[in-house]
């Protein structure tokens, strides 16, 4: 009896010493099956003139994408999107950037004109988001 313990005991320890690597194998499977995401800038800075001429916005603004092919595929159309951007906030009276509750209404506004564009001129599957990273009215 002793003999077949230290047997099937000898078994339980390989399997103990197995079972993390395979699980390890697991997780690396799951990250490469998760598309990582991204946030491509959109340089230079977005400095527009606000409405009156005597203020003016100056903007960074980051995309978040998800997958890699997505991030290629819209670093592509940048200067779309830049262009997209500047008449959006061209022109806009003070007010409407005044506080955060109108800010994020513009942010919203930027994401969805983004994705109106892309989607005429190519695709934009993969954007996520668009964040103000930097926001100031003078």
């Amino acid at each position: 009896m002793k003999k077949l313990w230290r047997f099937g005991s000898g078994w339980l320890m390989l399997l103990l010493l197995l079972a993390p690597a395979a699980w390890a194998g697991d997780e690396e499977d799951e990250e490469k099956a998760v598309p990582e995401i991204e946030y491509l800038d959109v340089q230079p800075k977005l400095v527009v003139n606000l409405a009156g001429r005597h203020h003016y916005l100056r903007a960074d603004v980051q995309l978040m994408i998800k997958g890699k092919d997505n991030v290629e595929r819209i670093r592509q159309h940048l200067p779309m999107v830049r262009h997209t951007l500047l008449m959006l906030f061209s022109d806009l009276p003070p007010d409407k950037v005044a506080d955060v509750s109108e800010r994020e209404k513009l942010r919203e506004e930027a994401l969805h004109r983004i994705r109106k564009v892309l989607d005429r001129y190519s695709d934009s599957d993969g954007l996520k988001d668009v964040f103000f990273t930097e926001f100031l009215v003078q």
